[in-house]
């Protein structure tokens, strides 16, 4: 799980410098500065993208059994009997711990991550100020989501929301915000309840 929860962070990061990247490059169209630069980086951050996710065990499986089942291994390796406290004797309120120490770890340039055990919600309040400015900018004008890369953004996430699901079950949500303002992204049990600048 913890090389998964490794490589899923990656794999986000890469597509949170795309979006700034394309971010970035939109604004230099528009103000006519060079486009080199911002063109090279969202280059470069994409194939990075694409290489993490390909290494997500849920695309660099074959069809052989014995890598089948290591690869499901690998996903589920917080799930199920992994956890359960009549083999291995951990509590499910270790295994929250646990997932959001390998969370923090995963997303800690994106910003801080807690967990509210009353509402099982882990929440990512970003501190990142590229992320910041870009979510300052589509909140003023929403109609940017698509041209900066949002959706494969929250794409990310929401395999990250499966993911929790996988290792703890079912009922944990996971949002995103700035500050204490009002989530722009909560997922739950790997779908997306909310999406500020769908």
């Amino acid at each position: 799980m913890g090389g998964f929860i490794m490589i899923l962070g990656f794999a986000i990061m890469g597509g949170l410098i795309t979006i700034i990247a394309a971010f970035s490059l939109a604004t230099a169209i528009q103000h006519g500065d060079s486009k080199v630069g911002s063109i090279i980086l969202m280059t470069l951050a994409l194939l990075g993208t694409v290489f993490a996710i390909w290494k997500l065990p849920y695309w660099s499986q074959d069809n052989t059994p014995a890598t089948h089942t290591a690869m499901q291994s690998q996903i589920s390796s917080q799930s199920g009997k992994a956890f359960s406290a009549s083999s291995s004797g951990v509590t499910q309120a270790d295994n929250e711990q646990s997932v959001k120490q390998q969370l923090a770890k995963a997303l800690t340039k994106l910003g801080d991550v807690t967990f509210d055990k009353s509402s099982k919600t882990y929440t990512l309040t970003v501190t990142n100020s590229d992320l910041k400015q870009t979510i300052a900018a589509l909140n003023k004008k929403p109609s940017l989501a698509k041209q900066a890369k949002w959706p494969r953004f929250v794409t990310n996430f929401t395999k990250t929301s499966g993911s929790l699901e996988k290792s703890l079950g079912k009922g944990y949500t996971l949002q995103i915000r700035v500050g204490k303002q009002s989530p722009v992204l909560v997922f739950k049990d790997g779908y997306v309840v909310k999406n500020q600048f769908e």
